[in-house]
Order: structure tokens, then C-alpha cells, then sequence
């Protein structure tokens, strides 16, 4: 019950970057690990042939990405932890436009501060920290304003067994929304009955409903940055069928020589799919749908963005893979 209820509150403010699997972020250091495991390394790739409006280009888009974590000192409570983002975009087209590719890395460190007493009435809270690097332009680290920091500082509280209050402020220079501005984030989270649990906060909602062993519903949203909503059916003990809808945000620094700096990308993904776990260590996922929405734009943010391209929906396919150890 514990390990559950702080899972659903992390994974809800995780998402303030790059949504629940972002490892160069507090994600890294409040995800709970399964066991004794002392890393964890997932990797996606998404393929979809679609066409420019305006131009009538074909674009043949190509997106890989790899998260991961590894922790230094499995017996400490929020043991220092090692973590990574890269994303990679392969853009395939005559439309002069876009560009050939994008690639945006980043790599963390996280550690905790332990309990800190802050008094009579606001009591113990459980802190920690995270301070990264990160790269996001068209050129991998050949352009020195595309380099970005990123730091996290976050709080747990714990009421009783099932009620939580997380509380944090993040800095992401290559947020799509508000790049310069720390966010702060308060979100409370607890168990509704036996098979819903919730948190509600700002920016950060979420709401699980597991009706019995096999169903689970999943819905997260997080105001500005993405939406995500999954059904899935554990057909067995190693087998899983889900169905989402997810919304994709992410952000590149273009070149000297470009009037708006920043080159953002949103998308919709309707889809459908399997993850089979082939024991421990690995999961295989293999999915496919329908991308919607996709959207190249230049801007300094989402708040106010000037369009550069809109590729037509298509279908798409997509696989992934976890290794844990």
C-alpha cells in the first residue's frame, strides 16, 4: 500500500518534464525501485511516413528514445542515483524547412537530504535533490546556446499510511513551456477505496482504477505539457494489452542565423499494443496506431508559438524495450 500510494504521486510530478519516464529528472530519485535492483534502462523507437501541408513533401519521421537510471548505493533511502534522457529525431524530406535531424541529451545526479524536522507544524518531510546537464539543438554540441541546466529540489510527507503530500520546484532549460521560469509543484495523493487511488495538484492530476487483478485504468495530466490516458488488460502473468491516447511536447535550439531560436514539436498518439515480460529483467513492447496533431512550430515556447510545418495524420508503428538488473 505504502510503495503504491508513493508511486502515484512521484510518477504525477515527474511529469513536469518529459513526462513519467524522464530519468535526468526528479524521476530518477522518486520512482521506488522493484527489489534490489540497481538499474534501469528503457529505449523506444517510433516510425511514421506522413506528408508537409504547404510544401505536399513527403516526411518520413523517425524518433528514438532511451531513458535510464542507476543507483550507487542501493541500502541508502534516496540513494544517490545516476540518470540519462536521449531523444533523437531522424527527419527524412525534401521540405527545406526541416531539418535532418535533432537530438536532445541530458544526464542527472540525485541524492537526498534525509528527513529534515521543520517544526511543530509542518513536522517531517523526506527531501531531495537533482542537478543536471543537457543538450537539445540540431547539431549535437556544436552550438554552445543549446546547452541547458536542470535542478529539482522536492519534499515528502507522509500523513498516515494512506495519504501523502509531495511538494517540489523544477528548473528545466529546455522545457517547452516557461524554459526560464522554476515551476513549483504541490500534489496530495491517496486511496479513494480498495481500487482507486488519486492525487490532485498544480500543476499534476492522476487517477488509477483497478477494478480487479486483470483491468487497469491510468490517466495523468499535467496542465501545459502532456496528457496521458491507458487502459490495459494483463492477459497473463507475462502478457499485457493496453490501449492510450498521449500527448508528445519537445523542444530544440536551432542555429545562429534563425529568428525565433527554439523549434517545438507536438503530437497526439492514439494507440494500441503489447508488453511481454520475458522473466526479470526484460520487457519487449511492441505498439502501433495513429498520430495526430503533429506539429513543428518556432516560438521561444508553447505559449506563443509561430507555425512552421504541419505534417498530415498518419499511422505509425512503434517498439520498445526495458532491461532491469
Amino acid at each position: 500500500m505504502k510503495r503504491t500510494l508513493l508511486t502515484i504521486g512521484l510518477i504525477v510530478f515527474t511529469s513536469i518534464a518529459h513526462g513519467a519516464d524522464a530519468q535526468s529528472g526528479p524521476g530518477m530519485m522518486l520512482v521506488p525501485w522493484a527489489g534490489d535492483q540497481q538499474a534501469q534502462v528503457k529505449a523506444d523507437a517510433f516510425y511514421t511516413p506522413t506528408e508537409a501541408d504547404v510544401t505536399g513533401a513527403d516526411v518520413d519521421l523517425s524518433i528514438f528514445t532511451s531513458t535510464g537510471r542507476f543507483r550507487l548505493d542501493p541500502d541508502a533511502s534516496y540513494n544517490p542515483t545516476i540518470g540519462y534522457e536521449f531523444v533523437q529525431y531522424e527527419i527524412g524530406s525534401s521540405d527545406a524547412a526541416l531539418p535532418d535531424d535533432l537530438t536532445d541529451v541530458s544526464i542527472a545526479f540525485g541524492g537526498g537530504f534525509g528527513n529534515v524536522d521543520l517544526g511543530e507544524t509542518f513536522g517531517q518531510w523526506q527531501m531531495g535533490y537533482t542537478l543536471g546537464l543537457g543538450y537539445a539543438g540540431v547539431t549535437p554540441f556544436n552550438d554552445g546556446d543549446a546547452y541547458y541546466g536542470k535542478a529539482d529540489l522536492f519534499a515528502v510527507k507522509a500523513i498516515d499510511r494512506d495519504t501523502r503530500w509531495l511538494v517540489g520546484i523544477n528548473y528545466d532549460g529546455n522545457r517547452s513551456f516557461m524554459p526560464d521560469v522554476p515551476l513549483p509543484a504541490v500534489t496530495y495523493f491517496s486511496r479513494l477505496n480498495e481500487t482507486t487511488t488519486y492525487a490532485i495538484g498544480l500543476p499534476f492530476s492522476q487517477l488509477t482504477w483497478a477494478p480487479d487483478e486483470f483491468w487497469t485504468v491510468d490517466i495523468r495530466s499535467a496542465f501545459f505539457f502532456n496528457f496521458n490516458g491507458t487502459v490495459s488488460y494483463q492477459a497473463s502473468e507475462d502478457l499485457k494489452l493496453f490501449a492510450s491516447y498521449t500527448r508528445r511536447n519537445d523542444a530544440f535550439t536551432l542555429p545562429t542565423g534563425f529568428a525565433n531560436r527554439r523549434l517545438l514539436f507536438s503530437q497526439d498518439r492514439a494507440e494500441v499494443g503489447l508488453s511481454y515480460d520475458l522473466g526479470e529483467n526484460l520487457v519487449l513492447t511492441v505498439a502501433g496506431g495513429y498520430a495526430l496533431n503533429q506539429e513543428f512550430d518556432v516560438g521561444f515556447d508553447s505559449r506563443d508559438p509561430g507555425g512552421l510545418r504541419d505534417l498530415d495524420d498518419s499511422g505509425y508503428i512503434r517498439g520498445g524495450i526495458e532491461i532491469r538488473f
